[in-house]
């Protein structure tokens, strides 16, 4: 019976992510676009060759990457809910082997699982969602190797890690090389020093390659590298939120943002625990201060991920920054928890399988609520042509079940990544991104004048000619005021399911609307 608790609480852990047609994530269907791009790239109907071309070295593709080599034996929507899932799963395995390497009941383990329906999570961060796993397996590795004397095939799986993190996440590449530093500064009087600098001359090639990358383009913006659109998007001011504001926001980023109490009942029940081990630990005998600082190195890295998530900017250059690094810090946060006196670890551990049976139910019955609130889109696109052009105008964003959080956001991009053809915005705009467009194949001077985040702005006279396909969502207000009245008076056909709206404009053979030139 014990050997199948594992079995179940993964399956139900990621029991929400499939009773969805649509997970959701904000960024999701724009990386399942670009995978669908990397998957279908020859395929002359979808039409993806003549407008793309292929980046595999930039940084961030590994999702892209496992998502398309799924999608030659799986529906591509499948594939991606797999990488997911598997990412999702993968914290708690890292966690349990972090658990054991620093002496920590395997149950403990359960705290950083229950933090990954996190804000990443739902902001679509697919990204994000590999590097926790990684970030914490990394550690659990890299805190038994400094222990241990250099070897060849040891040195270099930590070196290729650190280059795994290349094809992950850039910004946590910079993290694991910081915290890998720190445990060994924390053995620095109890370990040889030289044998702990060839331990960290593993990391060199992973941050070179890192450096190197954001040397040529994210840290400047130089013309011909960066689209017009992500060169108008970093001359954006960063944003700072006050440290209060932070804090404030705290249960959110690190449970959902539900509409009711529900995430800060959550962060209570985690204080709780935290609490519990603190005030419950086996305090045994004192130990002398460099063996106390070893002892403490988790929670002590746990503490710089804290001030980093405190003093890193909200947003710069258009991206989310220090709301990545939070979900990190709770999860080492409550790996570094002391060891339970054995009279009160029954209690403990039963807080934390509170915390668990808690986010579980909640994300459930959100994401079950959120199928109702959704339904319609596959059945419309499902009537689609493929290698067409769409044209998302989204009104209504957000979704009651997480309200602030615009998961409709992107939603057009799974025509793209179901058919192929082309949409109004794609994540190919930007640097990080597997494929881009080729020269003179941005549509650039449309979205000077209209964009995802700006319906409002769209004009069918001016914009409409390069599409075939209008995806609209919200009531008839919102149709009305997408096409100023009426779109039969337009020419235009239309089909609803739920609160989404799909209108084709009629074309003339040998003339398809996504292959209109500007």
């Amino acid at each position: 019976m014990r050997s199948r608790l594992p079995l179940a609480v993964a399956v139900l852990w990621v029991l929400p992510l499939w009773v969805v047609t649509f997970p959701p994530m904000v960024d999701y269907p724009q990386q399942l676009a670009l995978s669908a791009i990397l998957r279908w790239y020859s395929d002359p109907a979808r039409g993806f060759r003549a407008t793309y071309e292929l980046a595999l070295w930039a940084p961030h593709g590994l999702f892209k990457l496992l998502t398309a080599g799924l999608a030659w034996v799986l529906p591509i929507n499948v594939a991606g809910k797999l990488v997911v899932s598997a990412s999702l799963l993968a914290v708690g395995a890292a966690a349990l082997a972090l658990c054991r390497r620093a002496g920590r009941p395997g149950w403990q383990a359960l705290l950083p699982l229950a933090l990954t329906y996190n804000s990443a999570f739902y902001w679509g961060f697919v990204d994000n969602l590999l590097a926790f796993p990684l970030f914490l397996g990394g550690l659990a590795m890299a805190d038994g190797l400094l222990d241990r004397p250099v070897a060849a095939r040891p040195w270099l799986a930590l070196a290729g890690t650190t280059l795994l993190f290349y094809a992950v996440h850039l910004q946590f590449l910079l993290l694991f090389a910081g915290a890998v530093g720190w445990l060994a500064i924390c053995r620095f009087r109890r370990e040889e020093g030289r044998r702990l600098a060839l331990w960290l001359a593993a990391l060199v090639p992973g941050v070179a390659a890192c450096l190197a990358v954001m040397a040529y383009g994210v840290l400047r913006s130089p013309e011909g590298v960066i689209s017009n659109y992500e060169r108008r998007m970093r001359s954006a001011p960063p944003l700072r939120l006050p440290v209060t504001l932070k804090l404030e926001r705290l249960p959110e980023v690190l449970f959902g943002a539900y509409p009711d109490r529900t995430a800060w009942v959550l962060a209570g029940l985690l204080v709780l625990a935290m609490v519990l081990a603190v005030a419950f630990r086996d305090r045994g005998g004192r130990q002398p201060i460099l063996e106390t600082f070893f002892a403490t190195r988790l929670a002590t890295l746990a503490g710089w991920l804290w001030i980093l998530y405190l003093v890193l900017p909200e947003f710069r250059g258009g991206y989310l920054i220090a709301e990545r690094v939070a979900p990190a810090a709770a999860m080492i946060s409550a790996l570094a928890l002391p060891a339970v006196a054995a009279a009160r670890r029954r209690l403990v551990a039963a807080v934390v399988a509170a915390v668990v049976v808690f986010q579980s139910g909640q994300t459930l019955s959100a994401f079950l609520r959120f199928r109702g609130e959704s339904a319609g889109l596959a059945e419309l696109i499902e009537g689609t042509r493929p290698g067409e052009g769409l044209a998302g105008l989204i009104f209504e964003r957000e979704s009651a079940c997480w309200p602030g959080v615009p998961v409709y956001l992107h939603f057009p991009a799974y025509y793209q990544a179901f058919k192929g053809g082309r949409i109004l915005f794609s994540f190919a705009e930007l640097f990080q991104t597997s494929a881009r467009f080729r020269p003179g194949k941005s549509w650039d001077d449309l979205l000077r004048e209209w964009n995802e985040w700006n319906p409002r702005f769209f004009d069918y006279g001016r914009h409409g000619g390069r599409f075939r396909y209008f995806l609209v969502r919200g009531g008839p207000a919102e149709v009305a005021a997408a096409f100023h009245g009426d779109p039969g008076r337009l020419g235009l056909s239309g089909r609803t399911a739920g609160e989404w709206w799909l209108f084709e404009r009629s074309v003339e053979p040998g003339g398809p609307a996504g292959k209109t030139s500007p």
